[in-house]
Protein backbone atom coordinates (compact mmCIF):
# COMPACT_ATOMS: atom_id res chain seq x y z
CA UNK A 1 0.00 0.00 0.00
CA UNK A 2 1.41 3.38 -0.98
CA UNK A 3 1.90 5.91 1.76
CA UNK A 4 1.42 9.65 1.41
CA UNK A 5 4.20 11.83 2.79
CA UNK A 6 3.44 14.07 5.78
CA UNK A 7 3.55 17.25 3.69
CA UNK A 8 1.34 15.77 0.98
CA UNK A 9 -1.05 14.45 3.62
CA UNK A 10 -1.45 17.88 5.22
CA UNK A 11 -2.03 19.46 1.80
CA UNK A 12 -4.63 16.80 1.01
CA UNK A 13 -6.47 17.35 4.31
CA UNK A 14 -6.38 21.13 3.87
CA UNK A 15 -7.75 20.84 0.34
CA UNK A 16 -10.58 18.54 1.42
CA UNK A 17 -11.50 20.97 4.22
CA UNK A 18 -11.45 23.81 1.69
CA UNK A 19 -13.86 21.98 -0.61
CA UNK A 20 -16.13 21.16 2.34
CA UNK A 21 -16.07 24.83 3.38
CA UNK A 22 -16.89 25.95 -0.17
CA UNK A 23 -19.78 23.50 -0.35
CA UNK A 24 -21.13 24.76 3.00
CA UNK A 25 -20.75 28.42 2.07
CA UNK A 26 -22.44 27.89 -1.29
CA UNK A 27 -25.37 26.14 0.39
CA UNK A 28 -25.69 28.96 2.93
CA UNK A 29 -25.43 31.64 0.21
CA UNK A 30 -28.09 29.98 -1.96
CA UNK A 31 -30.40 29.53 1.03
CA UNK A 32 -29.92 33.22 1.92
CA UNK A 33 -30.64 34.27 -1.66
CA UNK A 34 -33.85 32.23 -1.60
CA UNK A 35 -34.94 33.98 1.63
CA UNK A 36 -34.05 37.37 0.18
CA UNK A 37 -36.16 36.69 -2.90
CA UNK A 38 -39.13 35.80 -0.70
CA UNK A 39 -38.72 38.90 1.44
CA UNK A 40 -38.48 41.06 -1.67
CA UNK A 41 -41.63 39.70 -3.31
CA UNK A 42 -43.58 40.06 -0.04
CA UNK A 43 -42.34 43.62 0.35
CA UNK A 44 -43.50 44.42 -3.20
CA UNK A 45 -46.92 42.90 -2.47
CA UNK A 46 -47.27 44.96 0.70
CA UNK A 47 -46.18 48.12 -1.12
CA UNK A 48 -48.61 47.53 -4.00
CA UNK A 49 -51.47 46.92 -1.56
CA UNK A 50 -50.77 50.21 0.23
CA UNK A 51 -50.42 52.14 -3.03
CA UNK A 52 -53.55 50.60 -4.49
CA UNK A 53 -55.56 51.35 -1.36
CA UNK A 54 -54.33 54.94 -1.30
CA UNK A 55 -55.11 55.44 -4.99
CA UNK A 56 -58.59 53.98 -4.80
CA UNK A 57 -59.45 55.97 -1.69
CA UNK A 58 -58.28 59.22 -3.32
CA UNK A 59 -60.44 58.66 -6.41
CA UNK A 60 -57.59 58.61 -8.97
CA UNK A 61 -59.60 56.18 -11.09
CA UNK A 62 -56.60 54.00 -11.84
CA UNK A 63 -57.17 50.36 -12.79
CA UNK A 64 -55.30 47.39 -11.37
CA UNK A 65 -53.16 47.02 -14.47
CA UNK A 66 -52.07 50.66 -14.12
CA UNK A 67 -50.18 49.65 -10.98
CA UNK A 68 -48.62 46.36 -12.00
CA UNK A 69 -49.64 43.82 -14.65
CA UNK A 70 -48.90 41.08 -12.14
CA UNK A 71 -51.93 42.03 -9.98
CA UNK A 72 -54.56 39.32 -10.30
CA UNK A 73 -57.13 40.61 -7.81
CA UNK A 74 -57.88 43.14 -5.10
CA UNK A 75 -60.70 43.30 -2.55
CA UNK A 76 -62.00 44.86 0.64
CA UNK A 77 -63.80 42.70 3.19
CA UNK A 78 -66.12 43.33 6.10
CA UNK A 79 -65.47 42.22 9.63
CA UNK A 80 -67.26 38.94 8.94
CA UNK A 81 -64.85 38.40 5.98
CA UNK A 82 -67.60 38.95 3.39
CA UNK A 83 -66.60 40.84 0.25
CA UNK A 84 -67.52 44.53 0.34
CA UNK A 85 -65.99 45.33 -3.02
CA UNK A 86 -63.41 43.57 -5.15
CA UNK A 87 -61.99 42.90 -8.57
CA UNK A 88 -60.21 40.07 -10.31
CA UNK A 89 -59.91 36.83 -8.39
CA UNK A 90 -60.95 38.33 -5.03
CA UNK A 91 -63.05 35.53 -3.40
CA UNK A 92 -66.67 36.25 -2.30
CA UNK A 93 -65.81 35.25 1.24
CA UNK A 94 -62.38 35.53 2.74
CA UNK A 95 -61.23 32.12 3.89
CA UNK A 96 -60.37 31.95 7.59
CA UNK A 97 -56.89 30.61 6.79
CA UNK A 98 -56.25 33.53 4.43
CA UNK A 99 -57.41 35.99 7.08
CA UNK A 100 -55.08 34.31 9.60
CA UNK A 101 -51.92 34.15 7.47
CA UNK A 102 -50.60 37.45 6.12
CA UNK A 103 -48.93 35.84 3.06
CA UNK A 104 -49.83 32.58 1.36
CA UNK A 105 -48.39 30.99 -1.74
CA UNK A 106 -50.20 28.93 -4.36
CA UNK A 107 -47.46 27.01 -6.17
CA UNK A 108 -49.85 25.38 -8.64
CA UNK A 109 -51.39 28.75 -9.57
CA UNK A 110 -48.05 30.53 -9.34
CA UNK A 111 -49.50 33.34 -7.24
CA UNK A 112 -49.05 35.11 -3.91
CA UNK A 113 -51.99 36.23 -1.76
CA UNK A 114 -51.74 39.05 0.79
CA UNK A 115 -54.37 39.55 3.49
CA UNK A 116 -54.04 42.20 6.20
CA UNK A 117 -56.39 44.08 8.51
CA UNK A 118 -57.59 47.49 7.42
CA UNK A 119 -56.78 50.58 9.48
CA UNK A 120 -57.46 54.28 9.24
CA UNK A 121 -53.92 55.04 8.26
CA UNK A 122 -54.15 52.82 5.22
CA UNK A 123 -57.36 54.15 3.70
CA UNK A 124 -57.75 57.86 4.30
CA UNK A 125 -60.56 59.11 1.99
CA UNK A 126 -60.39 62.23 -0.06
CA UNK A 127 -63.00 64.19 -2.00
CA UNK A 128 -63.16 63.35 -5.63
CA UNK A 129 -64.48 60.72 -7.93
CA UNK A 130 -66.27 58.00 -6.02
CA UNK A 131 -65.70 54.49 -7.27
CA UNK A 132 -66.74 51.04 -6.02
CA UNK A 133 -63.75 50.79 -3.71
CA UNK A 134 -64.39 54.24 -2.27
CA UNK A 135 -68.00 53.37 -1.51
CA UNK A 136 -66.97 50.10 0.09
CA UNK A 137 -64.32 51.82 2.16
CA UNK A 138 -66.75 54.57 3.31
CA UNK A 139 -69.20 51.88 4.39
CA UNK A 140 -66.41 50.26 6.40
CA UNK A 141 -65.08 53.48 7.92
CA UNK A 142 -67.09 53.21 11.15
CA UNK A 143 -65.55 49.81 11.72
CA UNK A 144 -62.06 50.64 10.47
CA UNK A 145 -61.26 52.60 13.58
CA UNK A 146 -61.82 49.44 15.61
CA UNK A 147 -59.45 47.46 13.30
CA UNK A 148 -62.29 45.79 11.49
CA UNK A 149 -62.22 44.62 7.89
CA UNK A 150 -59.51 43.14 5.67
CA UNK A 151 -57.63 43.92 2.51
CA UNK A 152 -56.91 41.23 -0.07
CA UNK A 153 -54.36 41.31 -2.90
CA UNK A 154 -53.16 38.53 -5.21
CA UNK A 155 -50.11 38.69 -7.50
CA UNK A 156 -48.80 36.58 -10.33
CA UNK A 157 -45.35 35.56 -9.02
CA UNK A 158 -44.35 33.07 -11.71
CA UNK A 159 -40.92 34.69 -11.95
CA UNK A 160 -40.41 34.21 -8.21
CA UNK A 161 -41.30 30.52 -8.38
CA UNK A 162 -38.97 30.02 -11.34
CA UNK A 163 -36.17 31.76 -9.48
CA UNK A 164 -36.88 29.78 -6.35
CA UNK A 165 -36.80 26.54 -8.35
CA UNK A 166 -33.43 27.49 -9.84
CA UNK A 167 -32.08 28.37 -6.41
CA UNK A 168 -33.29 25.10 -4.92
CA UNK A 169 -31.81 23.15 -7.81
CA UNK A 170 -28.57 25.06 -7.39
CA UNK A 171 -28.59 24.38 -3.65
CA UNK A 172 -28.46 20.66 -4.50
CA UNK A 173 -26.32 20.88 -7.63
CA UNK A 174 -23.56 23.20 -6.42
CA UNK A 175 -22.43 20.98 -3.48
CA UNK A 176 -22.47 17.98 -5.83
CA UNK A 177 -20.47 19.95 -8.39
CA UNK A 178 -17.96 20.93 -5.72
CA UNK A 179 -17.83 17.30 -4.56
CA UNK A 180 -17.17 16.23 -8.17
CA UNK A 181 -14.39 18.80 -8.42
CA UNK A 182 -13.00 17.49 -5.14
CA UNK A 183 -13.02 13.94 -6.49
CA UNK A 184 -11.28 15.11 -9.67
CA UNK A 185 -8.71 16.92 -7.57
CA UNK A 186 -8.17 13.88 -5.37
CA UNK A 187 -7.77 11.73 -8.47
CA UNK A 188 -5.24 14.14 -9.95
CA UNK A 189 -3.52 14.36 -6.57
CA UNK A 190 -3.26 10.55 -6.41
CA UNK A 191 -1.93 10.39 -9.97
CA UNK A 192 0.59 13.14 -9.25
CA UNK A 193 1.64 11.45 -6.02
CA UNK A 194 2.04 8.12 -7.84
CA UNK A 195 4.06 9.75 -10.62
CA UNK A 196 6.20 11.54 -8.09
CA UNK A 197 6.88 8.30 -6.26
CA UNK A 198 7.55 6.52 -9.53
CA UNK A 199 10.04 9.22 -10.44
CA UNK A 200 11.68 8.88 -7.04
CA UNK A 201 11.80 5.09 -7.42
CA UNK A 202 13.27 5.47 -10.90
CA UNK A 203 15.91 7.79 -9.54
CA UNK A 204 16.66 5.33 -6.76
CA UNK A 205 16.90 2.48 -9.25
CA UNK A 206 19.20 4.56 -11.43
CA UNK A 207 21.48 5.18 -8.48
CA UNK A 208 21.21 1.53 -7.49
CA UNK A 209 22.08 0.52 -11.03
CA UNK A 210 25.17 2.68 -11.07
CA UNK A 211 26.23 1.35 -7.68
CA UNK A 212 25.48 -2.23 -8.72
CA UNK A 213 27.49 -1.94 -11.92
CA UNK A 214 30.43 -0.57 -9.97
CA UNK A 215 30.03 -3.25 -7.31
CA UNK A 216 29.78 -6.07 -9.85
CA UNK A 217 32.91 -4.83 -11.59
CA UNK A 218 34.82 -4.57 -8.32
CA UNK A 219 33.69 -8.04 -7.20
CA UNK A 220 34.28 -9.86 -10.48
CA UNK A 221 38.07 -9.51 -10.56
CA UNK A 222 38.70 -10.64 -6.95
CA UNK A 223 36.39 -13.62 -7.49
CA UNK A 224 38.42 -14.68 -10.50
CA UNK A 225 41.61 -14.41 -8.49
CA UNK A 226 40.07 -16.45 -5.66
CA UNK A 227 39.09 -19.21 -8.08
CA UNK A 228 42.59 -19.36 -9.56
CA UNK A 229 44.28 -19.44 -6.16
CA UNK A 230 41.84 -22.08 -4.90
CA UNK A 231 42.71 -24.27 -7.87
CA UNK A 232 46.44 -23.87 -7.18
CA UNK A 233 45.97 -24.72 -3.52
CA UNK A 234 43.93 -27.77 -4.49
CA UNK A 235 46.84 -29.00 -6.66
CA UNK A 236 49.42 -28.57 -3.90
CA UNK A 237 47.44 -30.02 -1.03
CA UNK A 238 46.17 -33.51 -0.62
CA UNK A 239 42.58 -34.64 -0.59
CA UNK A 240 42.23 -33.93 3.13
CA UNK A 241 41.94 -30.19 2.39
CA UNK A 242 39.34 -30.48 -0.33
CA UNK A 243 36.22 -30.03 1.88
CA UNK A 244 37.50 -26.61 2.97
CA UNK A 245 38.36 -25.71 -0.62
CA UNK A 246 34.93 -26.87 -1.73
CA UNK A 247 33.39 -24.44 0.79
CA UNK A 248 35.53 -21.59 -0.57
CA UNK A 249 34.54 -22.37 -4.16
CA UNK A 250 30.85 -22.71 -3.18
CA UNK A 251 30.80 -19.28 -1.53
CA UNK A 252 32.76 -17.80 -4.42
CA UNK A 253 30.21 -19.15 -6.88
CA UNK A 254 27.37 -17.81 -4.72
CA UNK A 255 28.90 -14.33 -4.85
CA UNK A 256 29.37 -14.63 -8.61
CA UNK A 257 25.72 -15.74 -9.02
CA UNK A 258 24.55 -12.77 -6.93
CA UNK A 259 26.60 -10.43 -9.11
CA UNK A 260 25.05 -11.94 -12.26
CA UNK A 261 21.54 -11.60 -10.81
CA UNK A 262 22.09 -7.96 -9.98
CA UNK A 263 23.31 -7.41 -13.53
CA UNK A 264 20.25 -9.23 -14.88
CA UNK A 265 17.99 -6.99 -12.79
CA UNK A 266 19.43 -3.95 -14.52
CA UNK A 267 19.16 -5.33 -18.04
CA UNK A 268 16.23 -4.98 -20.44
CA UNK A 269 13.58 -7.12 -18.70
CA UNK A 270 11.73 -7.97 -21.93
CA UNK A 271 14.69 -9.76 -23.51
CA UNK A 272 13.90 -11.27 -26.94
CA UNK A 273 10.27 -12.43 -26.79
CA UNK A 274 9.12 -15.31 -28.96
CA UNK A 275 5.99 -17.46 -29.16
CA UNK A 276 6.05 -20.23 -26.53
CA UNK A 277 3.57 -23.09 -26.23
CA UNK A 278 3.38 -23.37 -22.47
CA UNK A 279 2.23 -27.01 -22.33
CA UNK A 280 5.35 -28.60 -23.90
CA UNK A 281 7.60 -25.91 -22.40
CA UNK A 282 6.48 -26.58 -18.81
CA UNK A 283 6.41 -30.34 -19.30
CA UNK A 284 10.04 -30.36 -20.48
CA UNK A 285 11.09 -27.97 -17.72
CA UNK A 286 9.47 -30.22 -15.06
CA UNK A 287 11.29 -33.29 -16.39
CA UNK A 288 14.68 -31.58 -16.20
CA UNK A 289 14.10 -29.71 -12.94
CA UNK A 290 16.06 -30.95 -9.89
CA UNK A 291 12.99 -30.17 -7.76
CA UNK A 292 10.88 -32.95 -9.36
CA UNK A 293 7.57 -31.07 -9.66
CA UNK A 294 4.37 -32.78 -10.81
CA UNK A 295 3.16 -31.14 -14.02
CA UNK A 296 -0.58 -30.81 -14.68
CA UNK A 297 -2.54 -29.13 -17.44
CA UNK A 298 0.26 -29.55 -19.99
CA UNK A 299 -2.26 -30.79 -22.54
CA UNK A 300 -3.88 -27.34 -22.73
CA UNK A 301 -3.14 -25.12 -25.72
CA UNK A 302 -1.79 -21.83 -24.40
CA UNK A 303 0.77 -19.73 -26.28
CA UNK A 304 2.44 -16.61 -24.87
CA UNK A 305 5.09 -14.14 -26.00
CA UNK A 306 8.08 -14.40 -23.66
CA UNK A 307 11.84 -14.69 -23.83
CA UNK A 308 12.39 -18.49 -23.33
CA UNK A 309 15.46 -18.07 -21.13
CA UNK A 310 13.80 -15.44 -18.97
CA UNK A 311 10.64 -17.55 -18.58
CA UNK A 312 12.78 -20.54 -17.64
CA UNK A 313 14.52 -18.37 -15.06
CA UNK A 314 11.17 -17.23 -13.62
CA UNK A 315 9.75 -20.76 -13.26
CA UNK A 316 13.03 -22.14 -11.95
CA UNK A 317 13.13 -19.43 -9.29
CA UNK A 318 9.58 -20.20 -8.18
CA UNK A 319 10.32 -23.94 -8.05
CA UNK A 320 13.44 -23.32 -5.97
CA UNK A 321 11.49 -21.14 -3.52
CA UNK A 322 8.83 -23.85 -3.26
CA UNK A 323 11.47 -26.47 -2.52
CA UNK A 324 13.13 -24.28 0.12
CA UNK A 325 9.79 -23.82 1.91
CA UNK A 326 10.00 -27.43 3.14
CA UNK A 327 12.01 -28.32 6.23
CA UNK A 328 13.05 -31.50 4.42
CA UNK A 329 13.14 -32.48 0.78
CA UNK A 330 9.59 -32.35 -0.71
CA UNK A 331 7.98 -35.63 -1.65
CA UNK A 332 6.98 -36.47 -5.19
CA UNK A 333 3.40 -37.19 -4.15
CA UNK A 334 0.38 -34.91 -3.63
CA UNK A 335 2.15 -33.16 -0.77
CA UNK A 336 5.07 -32.13 -2.97
CA UNK A 337 5.54 -29.38 -5.57
CA UNK A 338 3.08 -29.02 -8.44
CA UNK A 339 3.57 -27.05 -11.65
CA UNK A 340 0.09 -26.35 -13.03
CA UNK A 341 -1.12 -24.79 -16.28
CA UNK A 342 -4.65 -23.35 -16.61
CA UNK A 343 -6.51 -20.90 -18.80
CA UNK A 344 -9.02 -18.13 -18.40
CA UNK A 345 -10.42 -15.80 -21.09
CA UNK A 346 -7.47 -14.13 -22.77
CA UNK A 347 -4.86 -15.30 -20.24
CA UNK A 348 -2.70 -18.27 -19.34
CA UNK A 349 -2.17 -19.12 -15.66
CA UNK A 350 0.99 -20.87 -14.51
CA UNK A 351 1.00 -21.89 -10.84
CA UNK A 352 3.74 -23.32 -8.65
CA UNK A 353 2.10 -24.89 -5.61
CA UNK A 354 3.66 -26.35 -2.48
CA UNK A 355 2.66 -27.60 0.96
CA UNK A 356 5.63 -26.07 2.73
CA UNK A 357 5.71 -23.75 5.72
CA UNK A 358 3.96 -20.97 3.82
CA UNK A 359 4.67 -17.26 3.85
CA UNK A 360 3.86 -14.77 6.58
CA UNK A 361 1.81 -11.63 5.95
CA UNK A 362 4.83 -9.47 6.77
CA UNK A 363 7.06 -11.32 4.30
CA UNK A 364 4.37 -11.33 1.59
CA UNK A 365 4.31 -7.53 1.68
CA UNK A 366 8.10 -7.31 1.23
CA UNK A 367 9.25 -10.32 -0.81
CA UNK A 368 9.11 -8.32 -4.04
CA UNK A 369 11.33 -5.57 -2.63
CA UNK A 370 14.89 -5.85 -4.03
CA UNK A 371 17.39 -7.45 -1.63
CA UNK A 372 14.78 -8.41 0.97
CA UNK A 373 14.99 -12.03 2.07
CA UNK A 374 13.88 -14.05 5.10
CA UNK A 375 16.36 -16.81 4.25
CA UNK A 376 19.79 -17.06 5.80
CA UNK A 377 21.53 -17.39 2.42
CA UNK A 378 18.94 -15.63 0.29
CA UNK A 379 19.99 -12.78 -1.99
CA UNK A 380 16.58 -11.08 -2.12
CA UNK A 381 16.85 -10.62 -5.88
CA UNK A 382 15.09 -13.71 -7.27
CA UNK A 383 11.44 -12.75 -6.79
CA UNK A 384 11.85 -9.05 -7.71
CA UNK A 385 13.73 -10.18 -10.83
CA UNK A 386 11.01 -12.72 -11.68
CA UNK A 387 8.26 -10.12 -11.28
CA UNK A 388 10.22 -7.66 -13.41
CA UNK A 389 10.46 -10.21 -16.25
CA UNK A 390 6.76 -11.17 -15.96
CA UNK A 391 5.51 -7.57 -15.93
CA UNK A 392 7.70 -6.73 -18.94
CA UNK A 393 5.77 -9.44 -20.81
CA UNK A 394 2.42 -7.87 -19.79
CA UNK A 395 1.74 -10.35 -17.00
CA UNK A 396 1.41 -10.41 -13.22
CA UNK A 397 3.18 -12.40 -10.52
CA UNK A 398 1.58 -12.84 -7.12
CA UNK A 399 1.89 -15.05 -4.04
CA UNK A 400 -0.99 -16.29 -1.93
CA UNK A 401 -1.47 -18.78 0.86
CA UNK A 402 -3.17 -22.09 0.13
CA UNK A 403 -5.99 -23.48 2.18
CA UNK A 404 -4.56 -26.32 4.23
CA UNK A 405 -1.04 -24.82 4.25
CA UNK A 406 1.57 -23.92 1.71
CA UNK A 407 1.92 -21.25 -0.94
CA UNK A 408 0.79 -20.70 -4.52
CA UNK A 409 2.94 -18.57 -6.81
CA UNK A 410 0.70 -17.49 -9.70
CA UNK A 411 1.98 -16.14 -13.01
CA UNK A 412 -0.75 -14.65 -15.23
CA UNK A 413 0.25 -13.96 -18.84
CA UNK A 414 -1.73 -12.65 -21.83
CA UNK A 415 -2.27 -15.25 -24.53
CA UNK A 416 -0.44 -14.55 -27.76
CA UNK A 417 -2.74 -13.03 -30.38
CA UNK A 418 -5.66 -12.53 -27.91
CA UNK A 419 -6.86 -9.40 -26.15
Amino acid sequence: MRRVSRGSGLLLVATILLFVLLAGLSAIALAGESRNSRVLIEYEADRLASALTESQSSGDGLTLSDFDPRILGFGLYNKDRSLASGFGDAPPTLDRSLAKNRFSYDESGRKLSLVRPLGIGSMGLRAGKVGPLQRAMRQMMPQAGRGAGFLYLSLDVSDYFRRRGLLRASAFAVPFAIAALALVFLRLFAINDRLRKTAAESETLARLGESARTLAHEIRNPLGAIRIQTGLVRQRLGGEAWPELDAIEEETERLAALSRRVSDFLKNPAGSPSRIELGPFLSELAERSPYSPRCSGAELSAAVLFDPELLRSVIDNLLRNASESYDQAPSAGPGGIELRLAREPGRALVSVLDRGKGISEESRAKVFDPFYSDKVQGSGVGLPLARRFVEAAGGKLSLRSREGGGTEALVSLPLAGEA
